[in-house]
């Protein structure tokens, strides 16, 4: 069963596995989809619970939508595609002259964030770290070597989320879910653009924000080897961006000739060899590099703008046209219009 206004706005949902009985269906008002990188994708459906004919309230027997039940979502204009698979964990009611639910849920990355745990981990990689959670929670990992074996890490009363955000950050990674696989890997930003999109084509607004840079055009790490009693020292600079997604300078390029350099010191205890000590310097230095600047497009409806890809933005000129990543997206189906709204980063213009 499809939702079709005027052959354009599509939607279908299954409920562990089963169409909605059409009253139910047509009485959908509104459907979002919500994903941002290293955060679970979330679902929203809006319906309406009053039966006029019948006189009576529907979907609200606790029986029909229930905690934990296993929702696909399809979305498209004149087609259809899954956006996301997701569980539902919240059911909102809503009584008054017009009366609503609102059912929401996340894909199975929430199940991360179950309980908070005391454990360590020896002669592992956090690579397979990640694929040992992965597996703790049923999700099938899909994971990109970390290459850095550490000898003891320990999560220290921390939810399976927080231990894993830790360590992604600390090497310039990110973690998502696609279905019923885990996905952890190196933060995408030199990818070739999988899309297009043109302002006064399909591109109806967008806006940048480009910040100067306060810190971390030259990033120093420094650490202790016990074993050997000697120091650990890293430094990196101009030219440790992972890219500058074809632009002609970089945030830290533009942010140095205007007010210098700004140099970041990090201590820690925790860090192996040079080499580990160098992949954190990087790391931090690209991680602070992505906030140099910052868009958000409003578009109609595309299901294939997702969180974690990397699109081509053209009318804007030839520095602000380019390269962006998309971080976050919400795609929305509301009175039979579908509309997309996503979030970019950029690290160079």
């Amino acid at each position: 069963m499809e939702g079709n206004i005027l052959n354009l706005a599509n939607f279908k949902l299954l409920i562990n596995g089963t169409e909605l009985p059409e009253d139910l269906f047509l009485a959908i008002e509104e459907v979002t989809i919500e994903d941002e990188l290293n955060l679970p994708a979330m679902f929203t459906i809006k319906l309406n619970v009053v039966d006029f004919l019948e006189g009576k309230w529907r979907g609200i027997d606790l029986e029909t939508f229930k905690l934990g039940d296993i929702v696909k979502v399809f979305m498209g204009i004149e087609s259809l595609e899954e956006m996301m698979t997701g569980e539902i964990t919240s059911l909102d009611f809503t009584f008054a002259d017009y009366s609503f639910m609102e059912i929401r849920g996340y894909d199975r990355f929430h199940r991360l964030r179950f309980g908070k745990m005391r454990r360590s981990f020896k002669d592992m990689k956090d690579s397979d770290i990640a694929s040992s959670i992965a597996s703790e929670i049923s999700l099938t990992p899909d994971v990109e070597d970390t290459a850095t074996e550490h000898s003891y890490l320990f999560q220290n009363n921390q939810s399976n989320y927080e231990f894993l955000l830790e360590r992604l950050q600390r090497i310039g990674y990110e973690m998502l879910v696609d279905d019923k696989t885990f996905i952890f890997r190196k933060s995408g930003e030199d990818k070739t653009p999988e899309l297009t999109l043109e302002y006064g084509l399909d591109l109806q607004t967008f806006s940048v924000q480009i910040r100067t840079l306060t810190e971390g055009s030259q990033v120093e790490v420094r650490g202790w080897n016990i074993k050997d009693k000697e120091e650990i020292t890293a430094t990196v600079s101009s030219g440790s961006e992972t890219t500058k997604m074809a632009g002609k300078e970089s945030g830290y390029e533009i942010s140095e000739a205007a007010f210098g350099k700004s140099s970041t010191s990090i201590l820690s205890d925790m860090i192996l060899d040079s080499q580990d000590a160098e992949n954190i310097a990087k790391a931090t230095y690209n991680k602070m590099l992505k906030e140099f600047l910052r868009g958000e497009g409003v578009c109609i409806g595309m299901p294939e703008i997702r969180a974690g890809k990397t699109v081509e933005i053209k009318g804007f000129g030839e520095r602000l046209s380019g390269t962006y990543y998309i971080v976050s997206t919400v795609h929305s189906i509301s009175k039979g219009i579908y509309t997309t709204t996503f979030k970019v980063r950029r690290t160079g213009v």
